[in-house]
Formats: structure tokens, sequence, C-alpha cells
């Protein structure tokens, strides 16, 4: 409960140099204490009447700045606690005293170690009110300055199952007006099919970079919505609505962006569902979802009744990373036995099986053309297989996958020193590759970069900005303050840490750089996403 009263400094309340003193603010503050105290029957006029008043425990005093003369400034008082320890020799007496709200009673004669435990726990609720008081004051300021940022970490951390779920209520009941009755959640994955990478390598990174931003500037205008890049590394958008149309509408509106694009845009819509509950509902469906879309290539479409039922197994991450490395390396031997381990994993559906085989071949051929190259003869088999992959049965399919990469092995020994020099737009996926992953190199440049992909830096530089409509300076920045802007939401990674994975290693510097980007130091846009 706040109370608020309006002061102007006046000349008794300024120093020599014209600033208000000590005693003037203190003054002011003693009297909006009893301006607050008679306005809801607590003050020393009702003391005789209701044997009860509003007493001051403490000060806590920090001047940011000092007002001046004439300044009109406007004071705040709230009351923080009402509970009282109270001693009764009648245990009826001090029962009742307890159903009216006192936190204990003591039986006279008091004895001090009694008084001082007592004393010490109505201390220490106190602070947990207090504390509580200040995070939902927090909140508030949060949610009136970045209310969909903020609101958009609670979510993401609560379905990726790194906020329980009664926190995340506990958020939304403070911020009150966020959950609304009839409110539903729907959630949206979006990506370019991987295959499109395949044949239109040249134009895939700016394609899905247009893509999003039109996927989001169409949501944008319909609903209120919450966005960010899920552990896979594909657009997620949840919704919010109280629309019976909604899943129709979204489907329409990602049908327009795969017509006006003109790119193979695969995405899946789950059901609408009420609640907090009903977030990761919908966002557990979208993703199974998802899964079977980008293996069939369906595109757009709405979950059925029938998917919804089925389990899927897990996908086995990291031996596809072994068997990723093992080509990486040109270690035959490796890569028989990583391939075996990633076979054994394989789930009992064999749609699944040929949708894994499909990721490990596209994983492993981007890594080749982002680092090595490949000649004529291994692009042409890749080729083939993407051609007759729908054909393929499983069997068949992780037979021809293995002999494929087995001969990746042996064309690279063959051709360890012989790099095919590619010159023009091919090479900015390359580019974005080789920057993401080397965002943690403080010596980082344009000319690195283009260096790597063997064009040259003025040339790159105009090719760049052409296709992402950005500087190369300009789109470094942005990917390491996304980096650290995600890293210290996540809340799990030290500031130093951060700086070194975003290649600065000056924390002042990171700081100016980050403060410039976001309006907030490093520290305090960390302490508002903590949760």
């Amino acid at each position: 409960m706040k109370y608020k009263h309006n002061y102007q400094i006046g000349l008794e309340d300024v120093d020599i140099k014209g600033n208000a003193t000590n005693r003037a603010l203190m003054t002011m503050m003693e009297d909006i204490g009893g301006l607050h105290s008679d306005s809801v029957g607590y003050g020393l006029d009702s003391v005789e009447q209701t044997g009860q008043a509003w007493v001051v425990l403490d000060w806590k005093i920090e001047i940011v700045r000092r007002p001046h003369y004439r300044d009109e400034i406007t004071a705040y008082t709230w009351s923080r606690n009402h509970n009282i320890a109270c001693a009764y020799r009648d245990f009826e007496y001090a029962k009742k005293a307890c159903d009216l709200g006192a936190f204990a009673y003591l039986l006279k004669p008091i004895e001090d170690e009694k008084l001082q435990a007592t004393m010490t726990d109505v201390g220490k609720i106190c602070e947990d009110q207090i504390r509580n008081e200040e995070k939902y004051d927090r909140w508030e300021r949060l949610l009136k300055k970045d209310g969909d940022g903020f609101l958009q970490v609670v979510v993401q951390k609560y379905v990726q199952n790194r906020l329980p779920e009664e926190k995340v209520d506990e958020v939304f009941h403070t911020l009150q007006d966020v959950m609304k009755e009839g409110d539903r959640f729907i959630t949206v994955y979006a990506d370019l099919d991987l295959a499109y990478k395949i044949t239109n390598e040249l134009e895939y990174e700016a394609s899905r970079f247009s893509m999003v931003r039109m996927i989001e500037e169409k949501i944008a205008e319909r609903f209120t919505y919450w966005k960010f890049e899920s552990e896979e590394g594909h657009r997620t958008f949840i919704v919010k609505t109280q629309e019976n149309t909604a899943v129709h509408e979204l489907k329409e509106l990602l049908e327009e962006v795969k017509k006006e694009e003109n790119s193979p845009v695969i995405a899946a819509i789950s059901k609408p569902y009420k609640g907090i509950r009903g977030i990761r509902r919908s966002f557990e469906e979208a993703q199974r979802l998802f899964a079977v879309t980008n293996a069939s290539g369906a595109g757009v479409f709405t979950i059925p009744e029938t998917v919804e039922e089925k389990e899927e197994s897990p996908y086995p991450a990291e031996a596809e990373m072994m068997v990723v490395n093992s080509v990486r390396k040109n270690d035959a031997v490796q890569l028989k036995q990583a391939f075996v381990h990633f076979i054994y994993q394989l789930p009992h559906r064999e749609e699944l099986q040929c949708q894994y085989m499909h990721k490990i071949m596209v994983k492993t051929e981007f890594m080749l053309k982002d680092s090595y190259g490949m000649d004529e003869s291994l692009n042409q088999q890749f080729e083939n297989y993407y051609s007759n992959m729908r054909n393929l049965k499983a069997a068949k399919a992780v037979d021809v996958c293995y002999k494929i990469l087995g001969t990746a092995i042996e064309k690279r020994l063959e051709n360890a020193e012989k790099k095919e020099n590619k010159g023009s737009k091919e090479y900015i996926a390359a580019a974005v590759a080789y920057i993401d992953e080397h965002l943690d190199n403080e010596d980082l440049s344009i000319v690195s970069v283009a260096t790597h992909v063997y064009l040259n830096p003025v040339y790159f530089g105009r090719v760049f900005k052409n296709t992402f409509h950005m500087t190369f300076k300009q789109y470094l920045l942005q990917r390491r303050m996304e980096l650290a802007k995600r890293l210290l939401e996540d809340g799990r990674t030290s500031i130093g840490n951060i700086c070194e994975q975003v290649g600065i290693s000056n924390p002042s510097y990171f700081s100016h750089l980050f403060k410039e980007y976001t309006g907030q130091l490093p520290r305090d846009y960390k302490r508002e996403y903590e949760v």
C-alpha cells in the first residue's frame, strides 16, 4: 500500500550551494510518514481510540542526486509489515492476538532467550517480505520497461525445463494482466528446409534471414507473442490468443510467407492450449511435429489428433557428432566405430531412421564445404543421394550413407593439400558459419573472414552488405551482442566468461559496447532476468 505527497524545495531546505540538506529531507520523510499513518487511521490522533499506531522501525536512505532550490519532488512511503509480537499473561488474550495477525505470544515473565529468538524469527519474516516486495517491484518495473523481453526469457526457460511451473505462475500472478481468462497458447516452429541449402547454397542464409523477419512481422500484426530460438536452432513463436480461428490464421500467414519468399518454409503449428501448463504443451507438441515435418518436407500444417499420441525417440546428437568429427579428422577406423554407435541408437520407426540418416549427411556435407571443400565427384555422390533419398529404404540408406562418408575420407586423404578457390557469393554461407564458430576470437575481422573464403576483403565486404543489408562490422557486433544477451538471460555464465565467449577480452570495453547496443550495463541486464 503506497502513499505519495508532493513537496517543493524552499530556501529553508537548502545549503549555501542550493542543495537540499539532510535535515530537510529527513523532515519530509517524517512528514509523509505521519500523513500516511493518518490517512489509514493509524496516526497519533487515533492512538487513544484504537490503541494502535504505525511506527518507523529503521531508515535506509540512498541519495542519488540532491534536489535543488525550487525543485518539485514527490515522496513515497509504504508499509512493510504489520504483524506484532505481544506478551500477555492470559492465554486467551494471546490466542486472540495471534488470530488477529500477531506473529507469536510470550507469557510473562518473559525470558530473554525466548524474546531474542522470537524477534529473530520476526526479523526473518520481515526480511523475506521485504525481499518479495522488492522482487515484485523489480518485476513491475521491468514489465513497464521491457515486458515482452522479460516474459520471453521466463517462457523460454519454462518450456526448456529450466524454470519450474510454480515460479512461472508466480511471475504471471505478480504481473496480473499478462494472462486473462480464456487465453490460449499456440506454438509455431519455423525454418527453411535443409535440403534447400544443398541445392541453393548461394541463397540459403539470406533467404533464412529474410524468412524469419517476415514471419515475425506478420505475426506481430495480428497477435501477441513471444519469440526465441530453440535449442536446435529453429525459430519459435509462442502466440497468445482468444480467437478460435487463430490456428487457421497462422497457417495462412505461413503460406503467405512461403509464397512471397519463394522458399521452402517448413513449419509446425500446435493446437491451442489453456493456462501456463498449456504453454509447455503447445511447445512440446510443435517440437515433436516439426521433426516429422522436416523429414517429410510436408510444409506448413497443423498437428492432427493421431500425431499427438505418437512417441519418438530422442535424436542421438552425441553419436552424430562422433560421425562428423571422424570425417573431419580423416579417420576411417573411427568413422566405422562411430557409425555403428549411431545405428544402434536409431529409433524403431523406419521413417525416423531415414530422417536421422538425412540429418547426419547434411551435417557432414556442411562441415566439408565450410571447412575443406569437396571435389566434383564427391559433390555428385551427395547430390545423387539427396535425389534418391525418398526412394531408399532405411537399410539401404544406411549402406549408401556409410559408403559416401568413407569415400569423403578417401578423397580428402588423396587431396589433402588441394583446395578449390570458388569466388563470389557462394562463400557467404561459409563466411557466416566461420563467424559463428569464431565469435570468441578477438582478432576476428573482415580480412580474416575474407581470407578464409578466398575473397578480396573489399569485394567480400560489398557482397556481404548487399546480402545482409548491413556492414560486416555491424553484423559481427550484432552477433556478439545477441550471444551476450542470451548468455546473460540464461544466468549460468559469469560476465567474465561471457567476455571471452564473445571475443571482447576487456570487460570495460565490453560493458561500453553492450550499453550502446542495449541501453544497459551487462550486470543490470543480467539482474533483470533473474527469476
